[in-house]
Formats: C-alpha cells, structure tokens, sequence
C-alpha cells in the first residue's frame, strides 16, 4: 500500500483478500502535513448457506456417501475457522470478533416437495452464528447434519430426482420459488442480504426426472449466488484421483456441465478431495501495512484519523460493534448495486485507548479502533524510508458480512 496525498485510492477484494499496491508515491514538500485516504472491500462473517442434496437411498453404499459428505461440510466449516483466525483476512488478535453466519441445508431428493427440505427452521443446530468461530463450534453443526441425512430415507416406489430438488433449493432461497411449508417461508426470510451458497450433489446413481437436464438449471440469480458447485457422481468418465475431467454420459454429468460444476467420481476416498468440495483451500498474506509516511498522533495515542464502514443494515449504525452515525459524509452509499448505510467506527479513548495500545489480550476492551504498540505480524518490520500503520480493530468494529471500509487519516513529515 502506498502512501498518496490528497489521492482517493480503491481496492478491491472477493472471498480472499487481496493485496493492496497503490500507484507510487508523490513527492511531498518538507515540513508538510497532508491527507490519506481509501477505501476496500470488506467482507467478515460474510452469511453462507451450505446445500447438501445427497443420495438417500436406504443401501449401505448410499450410508457411506452421506457419511463422507459430512466429512466434506465439516472440512469446508473448519476451513472458515482458519481463514477467520489468519492475519490477512480474518484477525490473530484475541480482542476482534471472528463472526460467521453459515447455515446448512439438507436437500432430500426422493422425497415429496413438502417434505423435501430440512433448514435450520426445522432444526435449530443446522445454523452456525458466532463472533468467535472456533473449531469445538464445528461439532454440533456437523451432528446436526448427519442426522438428518439419516432422517429421512428413500421410500419404495420414490422417484429419484435430485437435479430437480437441487434447481428448487437454489432458486428458494432467491425468492424465485414458492415455499411449500411455513418453515421454508420462515428460512427464506431469515436469510441476511447477501447470503451466498455452496452446493454439494452426491449421488451412487444417475437421476431418474423424466426432464431433460437443462430444462432442471436453478436460475441465472441462484447460480450467481453459488459460488461453488460440487458433483459427485457414478461414472466411467476418466479421471485423475476422484476428480473428472472429461464427463461421461450420466444426466447428473451433463446437469454439471450446464452449471461448470467441479465433478468427482463415486467411489471416491480420496480425504482431501472430500475437504475442498465445499469450502475453499487456499490463504494470502497480505504483508504490512507500510507507507511513506508516519500518522500523526497525538500525546494521548490518539491517531488523526476517521474510520467509517459502509454496511448493510439500513436501520442503524450498531453501538455493539463500536458504530455511530457519521460526523461529516453522506449517510448512505451504495455498492455493487447494494444501498450501504455508513456508519464511523469510534476511536478508543481513556483506559480503553490505553489497553488498545499496550495489552495484547486486551480481554476488556469494548469495540472501536487505535493505533498499537502491539506485534500481530511476529517481529516482521517495514523496509527503511517506510512506517508501519500498526491499526488495531477491536470488537466487532470491523464485523461487516459486505461492504467498504473507508479510511481517512492525516500524515507528518517523517
């Protein structure tokens, strides 16, 4: 990141962080102050619906693809508990928030329409929302599953239609299809704005609509919102591990094909290819946050510099993360195509300012922001001509699911 005065610079970022490198720096006249402001995407605790549409037949072999599919749900969960806690897109520091929304879904393919989905609605330890996202967390979420994976199975004489159930599922949760029962209603309008979706379709045998498969694709809008796709299906097709490269000739194979789905082949024990189905494998490092120039701060430790979030809740700017109302700017933004409001993030003051600054537990500190003395990046140090911007966010100050985090700060001659 480089320092630029009096320059509005913009970065962006998807699922994983990304570096941020701004255009060289601009000579500054001695003995000068002058402003630095940006503004990036942020997104912690970003909502998640996980969509298990797995084979429910009452075989031994169909027991054993239900039980790796947990495997996979528990891989992708405790996947989310490590990218919260990294210090690049998550946080290493005890005193921030690590908040998370995932949900499952339970998509039972032979059973009639009413009968067909299991939400957190119907079972409350499907859902997962926490501010700490530990690892224990992850047991109850995954039990939750497995059972109702084996709640329901397959009755005699049952048309087999998972693409079908897939497609509704999808399209239910993006308001495109009606619900069938009060708690489907009740799920769909729990779903916080911006939810995405990971699908998993598992299955021991092809699909048995009479529907040809591309008339059984969920919606352009599900779609969109489904960020991975996962098949696993029985097939002669060649593959390398589990993993499918050239489909073969099952309805589910060229369902797959239609929606660029990753396809894996039944029997599959391959532990890590279970792990990547649903959740992503891979981390950034987003280095230190060195500039050209030092903050200017005063005798208390107080930074002169403003925070604001642009975040998705319309009705406040919640106190609970450290948020008020701006003092100066406009009170609402938008973002791809999302009305944000814009709420200040409040800067520690007093003992709270104090334990900010020094403690590397901080184990009282409310939420807000300031500038540490702490190391969260084990000993690493800016190159020479360049000052670490060591921010620290506390609480939920930055628990924002979507949105931009704004940054105005005021430098000094170094």
């Amino acid at each position: 990141m480089k320092w630029v005065p009096t320059l509005f610079l913009s970065f962006s970022a998807g699922l994983a962080a990304t570096a941020c490198d701004g255009p060289a720096a601009v000579p500054v006249t001695p003995s000068t102050t002058a402003l630095y402001e940006s503004q990036m995407y942020v997104g912690r605790g970003t909502p998640n619906v996980y969509v298990l549409v797995v084979d429910d037949a009452d075989t031994p072999e169909a027991a054993e693809l239900r039980q790796h599919a947990t495997e996979a749900l528990r891989a992708a969960l405790l996947g989310n508990v490590r990218s919260r806690e990294d210090g690049c897109w998550g946080t290493n520091d005890p005193a921030e928030w690590r908040p998370g929304d995932d949900q499952v879904v339970i998509v039972r393919p032979s059973a009639p329409t009413a009968l067909s989905l299991v939400t957190p609605i119907d079972r409350p330890a499907l859902a997962w929302k926490t501010i700490t996202s530990k690892a224990e967390e992850v047991d109850a979420v995954v039990a939750a599953a497995a059972e109702a994976l084996e709640a329901r199975l397959a009755a005699p004489g049952e048309s087999y239609r998972p693409l079908r159930a897939a497609r509704r599922a999808l399209d239910l949760m993006e308001g495109l299809h009606a619900p069938e029962t009060d708690a489907e209603a009740e799920f769909v309008a729990s779903l916080a704005r911006g939810t995405m979706h990971a699908l998993l379709l598992a299955s021991t045998r092809d699909d048995e609509d009479v529907a040809p498969p591309a008339d059984l694709l969920p919606s352009e809008l599900a779609r969109d919102s489904t960020y991975r796709m996962s098949l696993v299906v029985p097939s002669n097709a060649g593959e390398f591990g589990c993993q499918i490269f050239k489909q073969g000739k099952t309805r589910l194979e060229a369902w797959g094909k239609l929606v660029y789905s990753t396809d894996y082949a039944w029997p599959c024990d391959d532990k890590t290819a279970w792990a990547n189905m649903l959740g992503t494998s891979y981390f950034l490092s987003c280095g230190l946050p060195c500039l050209e120039r030092p903050l200017q701060i005063d005798a208390s430790g107080r930074a002169e510099c403003k925070f604001h979030v642009a975040q998705p809740d319309l009705e406040q700017c919640d106190p609970a993360k450290g948020w008020r109302d701006p003092t100066e700017g406009e009170a609402f933004a938008e973002y791809g195509g999302e009305k944000l409001r814009r709420c200040e993030i409040v800067q520690h003051e007093g003992a709270d300012l104090e334990a900010c600054r020094t403690s590397p537990d901080c184990p009282d500190c409310p939420s807000g922001f300031c500038v540490t003395e702490v190391d969260f990046f084990h000993g690493s140090t800016c190159p020479e001509g360049e000052y670490l911007w060591n921010f620290r966010f506390t609480g939920g100050a930055r628990a924002v699911p979507f949105g931009l985090l704004e940054m105005s700060c005021a430098t000094k001659d170094d």
